[in-house]
């Protein structure tokens, strides 16, 4: 039986803090907060907001405002709207110029070259996800068809229906993916909903939210991940 992995996008295959770090260093290099600390802030609430996107409660251009904007205000630093639009914009043109580190790419080719079948899911908006894609260069490892993100399929992780839709999309059975992502409640727990064995790969050091669901493996760092992954391959 061929193996099946299927990867979560942002802070998976790709360090989204290096994209972060270009527009932190912008706008607030002089202030003591430190690039991984608002980082955090900027994610929690991206994570906070993401579902009244979703609904079409809150419009992607408000989110993207109100979330720098909430991030440094945990700070004590009072933003202006012309100055969150400014930080949004320079994170942005830093995304566009995102890559793969050596590691994931080495990974990636060792997966195409064991016939490993490839799948991606990421929770977004289409044109902005697709776009980093693109940029990454994934369609070298990932079928386009095998790539799907939430706001095409109008649903989203944890929803155990998103799984179950990409599984059908696949062709897998439910006991054969294994599911790589960085969120413990979208990725993980929404894997394991629907019986994907599950690798957290916890780039942050995030706390376990749930600590009575158990991951099929956990790793911090993107060697351990890919030696993880060649011992599922080689069946150590």
């Amino acid at each position: 039986m061929n193996k099946v992995m299927i990867f979560d996008l942002d802070d998976t295959l790709y360090d989204q803090l290096s994209g972060f770090e270009y527009a932190y260093y912008r706008h607030f290099g002089d202030t003591e907060i430190g690039v991984e600390r608002l980082y955090r802030h900027f994610r929690l609430y991206s994570e906070e907001l993401f579902e009244a996107t979703q609904t079409g409660a809150l419009s992607l251009a408000d989110m993207h405002i109100i979330r720098i904007t909430r991030a440094v205000a945990d700070f004590d630093i009072e933003l202006p709207e012309e100055k969150a639009r400014a930080f949004q914009r320079d994170y942005e043109y830093a995304q566009q110029h995102i890559a793969l580190s050596p590691t994931m790419i080495e990974m990636l080719q060792y997966l195409v070259r064991n016939d490993v079948k490839l799948g991606l899911l990421t929770n977004g908006e289409s044109d902005r996800q697709r776009a980093k894609m693109k940029a990454l260069g994934l369609n070298q490892y990932i079928p386009e068809s095998n790539m799907f993100v939430s706001a095409e399929l109008h649903m989203s992780k944890p929803d155990p229906a998103i799984f179950e839709t990409v599984g059908k999309q696949l062709e897998v059975d439910s006991s054969e993916p294994y599911f790589i992502g960085d969120h413990f409640d979208n990725d993980i727990f929404g894997a394991m909903q629907v019986g994907w064995k599950t690798i957290w790969f916890n780039r942050r050091n995030r706390p376990q939210t749930d600590t009575t669901k158990h991951p099929t493996k956990t790793v911090m760092t993107e060697k351990a991940l890919f030696e993880v992954v060649q011992n599922i391959i080689e069946g150590a």
